[in-house]
């Protein structure tokens, strides 16, 4: 029937904006994509959510909700299918709130000239603007401290509002708690875990990643592929 390509086709056209083209056949892919699968495998290795393969924990998860949905498809139980659709949702926003974090920390080494790094401000601007919608709906207080550090001063790259990392984990923590996002999957970060609210700011500052490449090999076509990505099922 119509409805049944038409469900096939959506989730075959998600799972493409998800990876992308230059994965390769490999299992869990390569480390050349682009795309929202390739940044989860990048930050993975900052947050300690690597799985035993290599991969993210969070692509693992999100893969074996497509091939749930497939199934769900063909068996034509939408109720179902409904259920991991939102799942798959919430799934994809792990790694774009590790890469917002993963910014504000950058950001603020080198505000205060901790790294040899340029910071992350336009990546962290734009990966800050794909999650606050939804963190507006969570908790709109939240929204309000993500955008007074992300947002607000851009591209001012020499504004003191740039250099509150700590900010911006506090209400992603807070706001998690009012979302379907499983705050477990996001990790911890130089010590900090973003569930528990357990903190050491100097810890953060002195062991926050140099590795910034990491980041940047994954942005090239991020930006114009996370909208697509997040509503593509809907």
């Amino acid at each position: 029937s119509n409805d049944f390509d038409n469900a096939e086709s959506a989730l075959d056209s998600a799972v493409a904006y998800l990876i992308g083209s230059i994965e390769g056949e490999e299992d869990g892919g390569s480390y050349d994509g682009n795309l929202i699968y390739m940044l989860a495998k990048r930050m993975c290795v900052h947050f300690g959510t690597c799985a035993a393969t290599n991969n993210a924990q969070v692509n693992e998860h999100i893969i074996s909700l497509f091939y749930a949905g497939q199934g769900e498809v063909e068996a034509g139980a939408c109720g179902s299918l409904s259920k991991t659709v939102n799942k798959i949702d919430a799934a994809l926003l792990v790694p774009l709130i590790q890469g917002v974090i993963f910014a504000s920390l950058e950001n603020e080494l080198y505000f205060e000239a901790r790294t040899t790094s340029e910071g992350l401000f336009p990546e962290g601007y734009v990966l800050s603007q794909s999650i606050l919608p939804i963190i507006n709906d969570a908790l709109p207080s939240a929204a309000k401290d993500i955008q007074s550090v992300m947002v607000d001063g851009f591209p001012n790259q020499t504004s003191p509002a740039a250099a509150n990392h700590m900010k911006v984990i506090l209400a992603i923590r807070d706001a998690l708690r009012y979302t379907a996002v499983d705050c477990d999957q996001v990790g911890s970060i130089a010590g900090v875990n973003v569930c528990t609210g357990a903190f050491d700011a100097s810890e953060v500052r002195k062991s926050a990643s140099r590795s910034a490449s990491l980041f940047l090999s994954a942005f090239p076509t991020l930006a114009a592929t996370t909208a697509l990505a997040l509503v593509t099922l809907r």
